[in-house]
């Protein structure tokens, strides 16, 4: 990820612990990742190499790919989101967001609130250091609880519209 430069956007961010309940994933995680994609997406997410094993962790050690998610006591990973950096690009990719459909989290609405305003002034810091200029937030119209997540916490705004994003995704108020 972003190997062309000097250090990729995320090496300021892996310092310190997400938020109360949150933690940056690593490569003994990606089973639990992929426990949480099959949960979801039962196999139709559009990036189907993180459905098998060394997906995740291959973007992993490449410095493409920078996990955060919340696990519970059993390990079971509840939701997840992901940081992408390709080499090259002036802008970052927010996605992967995902969340186990049967449970809840222990997190609240303010350990949201303080995790991704947290994030985005690190974020904004570290992009500024590796001149990144942009955080694109891929989220699909399959899903209106993660667009209004994607609103509030993330403070995203529409702007584009990725095709097969999903697999059966219907286009609705464009």
């Amino acid at each position: 990820m972003c190997r062309e430069r000097a250090a990729t956007p995320f090496d300021g961010l892996r310092a310190a612990q997400p938020s109360e309940h949150t933690r940056w994933l690593a490569e003994a995680d990606e089973p639990a990742l992929r426990e949480l994609l099959h949960a979801r997406y039962a196999g139709s997410y559009s990036y189907r190499f993180l459905h098998e094993p060394g997906g995740a962790s291959r973007l992993w050690r490449a410095g493409a790919l920078l996990s955060l998610g919340e696990f519970d006591d059993q390990g079971t990973l509840l939701w997840h989101t992901g940081l992408w950096c390709k080499p090259g690009r002036d802008s970052l990719d927010s996605g992967l967001s995902l969340a186990l459909p049967i449970r809840r989290t222990a997190m609240d609405r303010a350990e949201h609130e303080r995790l991704w305003s947290h994030l985005l002034e690190l974020l904004r810091r570290e992009l500024l250091n590796a001149r990144v200029g942009f955080l694109h937030q891929q989220t699909s119209t399959l899903h209106l609880m993660a667009q209004r997540y994607a609103s509030r916490f993330m403070r995203a705004v529409p702007v584009g519209l990725i095709v097969d994003y999903t697999e059966g995704e219907t286009l609705v108020g464009v």
